[in-house]
Protein backbone atom coordinates (compact mmCIF):
# COMPACT_ATOMS: atom_id res chain seq x y z
CA UNK A 1 0.00 0.00 0.00
CA UNK A 2 1.55 3.13 -1.14
CA UNK A 3 1.61 6.03 1.80
CA UNK A 4 -0.20 9.62 1.20
CA UNK A 5 1.45 12.36 2.53
CA UNK A 6 0.47 15.74 2.83
CA UNK A 7 2.99 18.77 3.32
CA UNK A 8 1.38 22.21 4.34
CA UNK A 9 3.24 24.88 4.81
CA UNK A 10 3.44 28.62 3.34
CA UNK A 11 7.07 28.76 2.55
CA UNK A 12 7.32 28.47 -1.26
CA UNK A 13 11.13 28.00 -0.53
CA UNK A 14 10.76 25.15 1.50
CA UNK A 15 8.11 23.35 -0.17
CA UNK A 16 10.38 23.15 -3.63
CA UNK A 17 13.16 22.47 -1.49
CA UNK A 18 11.67 19.47 -0.14
CA UNK A 19 9.69 18.50 -3.01
CA UNK A 20 13.35 18.39 -5.04
CA UNK A 21 14.37 16.34 -1.93
CA UNK A 22 11.57 13.72 -1.98
CA UNK A 23 11.25 13.22 -5.31
CA UNK A 24 13.00 10.16 -5.42
CA UNK A 25 10.72 8.46 -3.29
CA UNK A 26 7.75 9.52 -5.65
CA UNK A 27 7.23 5.84 -6.62
CA UNK A 28 6.77 4.45 -2.82
CA UNK A 29 4.61 7.37 -1.67
CA UNK A 30 2.07 9.59 -3.13
CA UNK A 31 2.79 13.30 -1.59
CA UNK A 32 1.01 16.47 -2.44
CA UNK A 33 2.69 19.80 -1.64
CA UNK A 34 0.02 22.89 -0.17
CA UNK A 35 0.59 26.59 0.82
CA UNK A 36 -2.23 27.04 3.34
CA UNK A 37 -4.55 25.28 5.91
CA UNK A 38 -7.49 26.05 3.71
CA UNK A 39 -6.29 24.34 1.16
CA UNK A 40 -4.73 21.25 2.99
CA UNK A 41 -8.20 20.94 4.34
CA UNK A 42 -9.84 21.32 0.68
CA UNK A 43 -7.40 18.21 -0.27
CA UNK A 44 -8.05 16.31 2.74
CA UNK A 45 -12.37 16.50 1.80
CA UNK A 46 -11.39 14.66 -1.34
CA UNK A 47 -8.44 12.16 -0.19
CA UNK A 48 -7.37 9.74 2.63
CA UNK A 49 -3.84 10.53 3.67
CA UNK A 50 -1.60 8.43 6.34
CA UNK A 51 0.46 11.57 7.27
CA UNK A 52 0.38 15.00 7.39
CA UNK A 53 3.50 17.70 7.78
CA UNK A 54 2.39 21.17 8.87
CA UNK A 55 3.99 24.27 9.52
CA UNK A 56 3.37 26.22 12.65
CA UNK A 57 3.16 29.60 11.54
CA UNK A 58 1.16 30.43 8.61
CA UNK A 59 -0.93 33.15 7.48
CA UNK A 60 -4.74 32.31 8.27
CA UNK A 61 -4.69 29.14 9.70
CA UNK A 62 -1.91 28.28 11.61
CA UNK A 63 -0.54 24.74 11.62
CA UNK A 64 -2.07 23.84 15.44
CA UNK A 65 -5.34 25.13 14.98
CA UNK A 66 -5.48 23.26 11.60
CA UNK A 67 -4.11 20.03 12.98
CA UNK A 68 -6.61 20.29 15.61
CA UNK A 69 -9.26 19.88 13.00
CA UNK A 70 -7.49 17.44 11.42
CA UNK A 71 -7.60 15.46 14.63
CA UNK A 72 -11.21 15.88 15.13
CA UNK A 73 -11.82 14.78 11.88
CA UNK A 74 -9.27 12.34 10.85
CA UNK A 75 -7.71 10.98 13.95
CA UNK A 76 -6.34 8.05 12.19
CA UNK A 77 -3.86 10.64 10.23
CA UNK A 78 -0.58 10.47 12.21
CA UNK A 79 0.00 14.63 12.63
CA UNK A 80 3.68 16.08 12.70
CA UNK A 81 4.05 20.12 13.57
CA UNK A 82 6.95 21.69 11.86
CA UNK A 83 8.25 24.39 13.94
CA UNK A 84 10.97 27.08 13.95
CA UNK A 85 9.82 28.49 17.15
CA UNK A 86 11.43 27.30 20.19
CA UNK A 87 8.23 28.53 22.46
CA UNK A 88 7.64 26.41 25.30
CA UNK A 89 3.44 27.13 24.66
CA UNK A 90 3.72 26.46 21.59
CA UNK A 91 4.39 22.70 22.57
CA UNK A 92 1.95 22.94 25.27
CA UNK A 93 -0.84 23.95 23.21
CA UNK A 94 0.48 21.27 20.48
CA UNK A 95 0.51 18.39 22.64
CA UNK A 96 -2.79 16.88 22.96
CA UNK A 97 -3.11 17.46 18.92
CA UNK A 98 0.16 16.29 17.17
CA UNK A 99 2.28 13.04 17.58
CA UNK A 100 5.46 14.90 17.08
CA UNK A 101 7.45 18.08 16.77
CA UNK A 102 10.36 18.81 14.23
CA UNK A 103 12.33 21.53 14.59
CA UNK A 104 12.82 23.88 11.33
CA UNK A 105 15.28 23.69 9.96
CA UNK A 106 15.68 19.97 10.11
CA UNK A 107 17.60 17.37 8.00
CA UNK A 108 15.39 16.02 5.86
CA UNK A 109 16.13 12.92 6.97
CA UNK A 110 14.29 12.99 9.75
CA UNK A 111 11.05 13.50 7.79
CA UNK A 112 11.75 10.58 5.77
CA UNK A 113 12.39 8.51 8.81
CA UNK A 114 9.34 9.83 10.14
CA UNK A 115 7.51 8.58 6.69
CA UNK A 116 9.63 5.08 6.76
CA UNK A 117 8.32 4.36 10.58
CA UNK A 118 4.86 5.12 9.99
CA UNK A 119 2.87 1.83 9.63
Amino acid sequence: MTKKILFVDDDKNLLNSLKRVMHSYKKEWEMVFVESAEEALQKLSQTDYDIIFADYKMPGMDGIAFLTQVKDNYPEIKRILLTGQSQTEIFDKAQSVVHKYIAKPCDYSHIIKEISDTQ
